[in-house]
């Protein structure tokens, strides 16, 4: 066989494996409700547990009393939180930690880390990385992917680190935020378990939304849904009296004689079937759509080498970090050294969802396209083939193989999750992207049939990162100069920002990522008076402008199935006018890397370009 034969045959696999892709998009995108067919933010409230981590009547540590006064007031407890409130504390811009209350409606600290408590909970990228200030607090995590327990407990290191543990408002939620001429009036729901709610209100200078992305579960809107008589949770509220055993020894007991389905197959399900398989006397595993599974090879992290390898040198976390990052965003002019060396940093494909450095203009889409096929075949070819091997039974292994682009679903990677449908307990009900067609008091109906099922476990995800504002992810009520309503501006598509951290007409709040400059400008007008921070419309408009110029660099997402970067399909359904508004309030299309390097440039200039600081009058 000649090379002219091979590049033929290469290229006809390659068109088969498109035409499967297509054919798995248009199996789903005629299916598909959209975003209508999951729970909205009220309904899953109605259906999900209250707080499993809190004993009923524990009363609320106060750090502020109602109609108090705090400089800085953050809202989220997790990392997002906590890393503002810790920049503010190294910049000076809070003196001390009494300068800054924390508000959030967990019971304590780590966001997404405190509600996540399911058994085989683990970090998905390297805890080297993900964990962060680990040089500043010198903590070396136990495993190379470490648990989730581990990094709920080290979300409480860095609060006593910083002095910040007694500066926290649990079990409380913003309500409405008001601008009212030189300082936010917070009006703040405090909702002990088992006691009263109660509102009050709190002055402050500056706001800090750091509520994170994934904020509220969501259950598919199933037919029969409120008729099941049998017990269920949501895996981001985790409940061990139904199961047995707790998060720090998930030994699952009561379900030894128990017909379990797990209803999702995405990233968190895939760490939870095993653990599910282990005890269960039946396991159903509900799957719409497969997983790209790739090989996880956790393990303990080694003293030694830690020292003299990994964290050998001062800025080794931050050198790590970038890293990490060009190997997932381009796969020209890379380092010498792979340090991380995983399955993300093995598939520069990715990038057609969160973008990478390229000079392609505009009308040359379907070369970035083509790219990034190439760029993920093989990739894409061995995590299928890994099924394939792995799972003994032809016709389960064949369902469970992910024929989709890789940048359209997160990737996953586990060693136990395909070798569980080798157990005969285990049974994959693959609904060929339909979804589940009917609930009953003990059952599910999947394409007719029906699988009686004692307790129901719904690994469903959360609403959709990319539909709401700050605000809307906080679930806070926002208005700005002129009484403007931050969520509302955002559902119109009208809401402008500079970089993304500071919105025109909300003055004196920033995301976590602005807090240190943004909250430190103050030094320009002097301490001894109130500083206005707001920022000029012209600057929003010109970074909305780079943003449109380069959103074709991941325009790729047209080639997606039905999930959050498609809006669960309903992107399909937009009309131009709108998608052309969208693409002025999305990522920004170089990537990561050139956008931190703007935000440097930015910093470094001194007179934060964009932004008029003020005394108040």
């Amino acid at each position: 066989m000649d090379a002219s034969t091979v590049n033929v045959d290469a290229r006809a696999a390659a068109a088969d494996v498109k035409k499967k892709y297509e054919q798995e998009r248009q199996k789903r995108q005629q299916t598909s409700k959209g975003l209508a067919q999951f729970s909205d933010r009220q309904q899953s409230k109605e259906l999900l547990l209250q707080d499993p981590w809190v004993e009923s009547g524990t009363d609320v540590h106060r750090p502020v009393k109602n109609g108090g006064t705090s400089k800085i007031v953050v809202f989220g407890a997790g990392f997002g939180g906590l890393l503002a409130a810790i920049q503010c504390l190294e910049s000076g811009a809070a003196k001390t930690p009494g300068d800054i209350l924390m508000v959030d409606p967990a019971g304590g600290f780590g966001g997404t880390w405190y509600w996540n408590r399911y058994p085989g909970l683990m970090c998905d990228v390297e805890s080297y990385v993900y964990l962060p200030l680990l040089e500043e607090t010198g903590y070396m995590p136990t495993r190379r992917y470490a648990g989730g327990e581990e990094i709920r407990k080290y979300c409480n290191t860095l609060a006593k680190h910083w002095g910040l543990t007694d500066r926290a408002l649990f079990q409380s939620s913003g309500k409405t935020l008001t601008w009212e001429n030189d300082h936010w009036v917070c009006e703040i729901a405090i909702q002990p378990k088992g006691l009263p709610e109660e509102t009050i209100r709190i002055n402050t200078s500056y706001v800090i939304i750091g509520s994170g992305a994934f904020t509220y579960p969501k259950i598919p809107n199933v037919p029969g849904l409120k008729t099941f008589e049998g017990q269920s949770l949501h895996t981001a509220r985790w409940d061990y009296s139904i199961t047995g055993g707790s998060p720090a020894s998930p030994v699952l007991d009561n379900l030894k004689d128990k017909r379990v389905a797990i209803v999702g197959t995405g990233a968190t399900a895939i760490q939870v079937v095993p653990e599910l398989a282990k005890y269960a006397k039946e396991l159903y595993v509900v799957q719409r759509t497969a997983s790209a599974v790739g090989i996880r090879d956790n393990r303990d992290t080694d003293a030694e080498e830690w020292k003299t390898k990994i964290a050998s040198k001062k800025g080794w976390h931050a050198e790590r970090m970038k890293n990490l990052q060009i190997f997932t965003e381009q796969s020209v002019d890379l380092p010498e050294e792979n340090l991380i060396n995983d399955g993300f940093c093995s598939m520069p494909s990715i990038s057609g969802a969160f973008g990478g450095p390229s000079d392609l203009k505009p009308e040359d889409m379907a070369k970035q396209i083509e790219y990034l096929y190439k760029l993920d075949d093989e990739r894409a070819q061995k995590v299928r083939d890994r099924a394939l091997e792995i799972v003994k039974d032809r016709e389960t292994a064949e369902k469970l193989q992910a024929w989709y682009p890789g940048w359209c679903k997160r990737p996953t990677f586990h060693d136990e999750y395909l070798p569980t449908f080798n157990q005969p307990n285990v049974h994959l009900v693959d609904t060929d992207g339909q979804g589940i067609d009917s609930m009953g008091p003990h059952s599910i109906t999947v394409a007719g049939k029906e699988y009686p099922i004692d307790v129901l476990v719904w690994s469903t995800g959360y609403g959709n990162p990319l539909l709401e504002s700050l605000a809307g992810k906080a679930d806070i009520i926002v208005r700005g100069t002129n009484g403007k309503d931050m969520e509302e501006l955002n559902k119109a598509m009208d809401l402008k920002t500079l970089h993304g951290l500071i919105s025109y007409g909300f003055p004196n709040l920033f995301t976590p990522s602005l807090a240190q400059a943004g909250v430190g400008a103050e030094k320009q007008v002097g301490k001894e008076h109130k500083t206005i921070i707001t920022v000029e419309e012209k600057a929003c408009d010109k970074w909305q402008d780079e943003l449109q110029a380069n959103a074709h660099l991941t325009g790729a997402i047209v080639q997606c199935l039905p999930g959050y970067f498609t809006l669960e399909g309903d992107v399909a359904h937009l009309p131009p006018e709108a998608l052309g508004k969208m693409s002025r309030g999305g990522l920004y299309g170089q990537g990561y890397l050139k956008y931190a390097k703007i935000l440097d440039e930015w910093r470094a200039k001194g007179d934060l370009e964009g932004l008029n600081v003020a005394s108040a009058a």
